[in-house]
């Protein structure tokens, strides 16, 4: 098998899909690994890594997509992938954005191109496998910290106040760097009861349960605690987001409160979150997403992402993928 990957393209990316010690992984398990030139600069890898490592490095994507049997990526090139050349059976592993691209990969499959979904891979599954909750681990503590820079300066003189929506590895990271940045405990909501306990294992916080995914509640919440920022990340992974903050719980919001919206790719928790992009409301609430939060720490990001990667090539090479 003959592994490509690709320098990514997408707007402030400076993760990779595979670092030099897996490509020597690889390497060693029979593969063959092809790997455009400046692909891991940002995270901290350079080319002679790579030739270190074992792998042939190319000048063009085109270039890695012509012998390669699977191509890696982190998330999906900018240009059309219909007009790469491309061997037959051709695999493409990474986050694929599987809501806004469903057209795509199925006009991919039509060409007899198989798209693996890291959003989609089961919980159940390896947990080496595992690239969203390695990542996600990542986005909820850097998503906390840059929605609370975006808070004006005034409201940054005590602890502030936060909602975190979900319950998950995001949010639980989240938790934990409000707890780091010295902020009053978070009202954090989850979707089961049972998820109280490994939440409070992370710090204090005021742990509530929204079963069905009802906004009318978190209203009722935002009203009471006049949270200064609310972080996103309530979703069921392969599904549509819960729309779990309308118009009525952004007008109820202080003037410079400040909305993370992690899930945007899967249609957002927030009914004016943009993807990539911030929106300043006319009462003075500013909604943001990123994509790439966890590209904001690129070396860290690009070992699990890697990680992650290397163990689904192996299974995919192996027949039980």
């Amino acid at each position: 098998m003959i592994v490509g990957v690709l320098r990514e393209t997408a707007a402030r990316e400076r993760r990779v899909a595979l670092v030099p010690e897996d490509v020597r992984r690889l390497i060693a398990a029979g593969m063959a690994v092809v790997v455009q030139c400046g692909a891991g600069r940002y995270a901290g890898f350079d080319d002679d890594c790579y030739r270190a490592a074992g792998a042939r490095l190319v000048a063009s994507g085109a270039e890695v997509f012509a012998p390669a049997d699977l191509v890696a990526w982190v998330k999906p090139p900018v240009f059309a992938l219909e007009t790469m050349p491309r061997r037959p059976g051709l695999t493409l592993v990474g986050f694929q954005d599987p809501i806004h691209r469903a057209a795509q990969i199925a006009m991919l499959r039509a060409l007899g191109v198989e798209s693996v979904a890291f959003e989609s891979v089961s919980r159940e599954g390896p947990p080496e496998a595992d690239a969203l909750t390695a990542m996600s681990r990542i986005a909820g503590g850097v998503a906390y910290r840059a929605g609370r820079r975006l808070i004006p300066a005034h409201a940054r003189i005590r602890p502030i106040r936060s909602l975190v929506l979900g319950s998950g590895q995001a949010g639980r990271s989240a938790l934990a760097a409000a707890h780091a940045c010295g902020d009053e405990p978070p009202v954090v909501v989850g979707n089961r009861a049972e998820q109280r306990d490994a939440v409070i294992a992370l710090g204090p916080c005021d742990f509530r349960v929204n079963p069905g995914g009802d906004p009318a509640p978190i209203l009722d919440w935002i009203r009471d605690g006049k949270p200064d920022l609310i972080v996103c990340a309530a979703t069921h992974r392969g599904a549509r987001a819960p729309l779990l903050l309308d118009d009525a719980a952004l007008a109820a919001l202080g003037p410079g409160a400040v909305v993370v919206d992690l899930v945007a790719k899967a249609g957002g928790n927030c009914v004016a979150t943009v993807a990539d992009a911030t929106v300043i409301r006319a009462g003075g609430v500013v909604v943001t997403h990123r994509s790439n939060y966890p590209s904001r720490r690129p070396a860290a990001a690009s070992h699990a992402y890697s990680a992650a990667t290397v163990a689904m090539i192996l299974r995919l090479a192996g027949g039980r993928g």
